[in-house]
């Protein structure tokens, strides 16, 4: 991997947030052309592996290379932050609404960043506490939390909501420490691939055969696998080796706004004034972060030799 600039790892970071924001719009958009939210998980998810084999069988043949007693612990990453993590996204999304389930899924910034400060002994900063409460504020108003009719509560969606906030803060936490060890592409790649048993006893792949799904529905799910799937996933891998966990994820904030933006031009949802003052705050958290950050502040965790 070659050394990236601090402003680039952030700007690559970014655009992988808008990237995962368009999950909830394609999910919706999947399920209204006939699939199910489980479905959408599974389908979306063999997409995207089809997409990184290929991709890396051509640029990154040494992605491929794990230890094998890395194996266990790799599975247990991927069972967690991957395969549990899409079933409950996806329902959540189905359950409630896009902006919903990107509220609670945002939960988790603070989440990370208190986990950061005793798992990997990062320093809460200044910074850090300023925008940790404009993160929370901006994404509660972003998806109308507040408006209890709104959120069209639904206990089971929001619980699903809740696990996905809990499995976002195990992924950058854990991603960052496995990330020592492999490439962004290894990762990405194992991640992808050891989700897929799971996904394949929850949901059963052969109900397609006996109600076959349309083109719209297949286009639908492709695109959830190229675009939040992989091409989201890879450049944020690639981010974090740059940037600390804690920051990179209150960078991601930017992804409720993308998607609640997105949901709102292509599906219309609604947005309103207290919405938009919410998303002011949440761009408003990433610029204290990165302006307020001294370029030695944090050790980076640099690439592993090249064997």
């Amino acid at each position: 991997d070659m050394h990236i600039s601090k402003n680039l790892a952030y700007g690559m970071m970014a655009f992988a947030a808008v990237m995962w924001g368009t999950s909830g719009t394609f999910t919706v958009l999947a399920i209204e052309a006939g699939a199910t939210a489980n479905q959408v998980a599974l389908f979306g998810t063999l997409m995207s592996a089809v997409i990184l084999v290929g991709l890396l069988a051509v640029f990154d043949r040494k992605a491929f290379k794990i230890k094998v007693k890395d194996l266990p612990a790799l599975t247990v990453f991927a069972v967690i932050t991957g395969t549990l993590f899409s079933l409950a996204w996806y329902n959540a999304v189905d359950m409630t609404s896009v902006s919903t389930a990107l509220i609670l899924l945002y939960s988790y910034p603070s989440m990370v960043t208190i986990a950061s400060i005793f798992l990997l002994g990062e320093r809460m900063t200044a910074s850090k506490a300023v925008a940790l409460p404009l993160t929370f504020v901006g994404c509660v108003l972003v998806a109308e939390a507040y408006d209890l009719e709104a959120v069209r509560l639904n206990i089971v969606g929001v619980g699903l909501g809740m696990f996905t906030a809990i499995a976002a803060t195990v992924y950058y936490v854990w991603a960052k420490k496995l990330l020592v060890v492999y490439s962004s592409s290894t990762l990405a790649l194992y991640m992808t691939l050891l989700m897929i048993p799971g996904l394949l006893i929850a949901v059963n792949p052969f109900e397609v055969l006996d109600s076959p799904l349309s083109a719209d529905a297949w286009l639908y799910m492709f695109l959830v696998g190229l675009l939040p799937g992989t091409l989201g996933f890879v450049v944020a891998m690639f981010a974090l080796r740059h940037i600390e966990a804690s920051r990179a994820s209150m960078i991601a904030g930017i992804e409720p706004v993308s998607g609640v933006l997105l949901a709102v031009l292509v599906i219309s949802e609604t947005l309103d004034l207290l919405q938009a003052i919410g998303i002011a705050l949440v761009i408003a958290a990433v610029f204290v972060l990165r302006f307020t950050q001294k370029e030695d502040d944090e050790p980076i965790v640099e690439a592993p030799p090249t064997r």
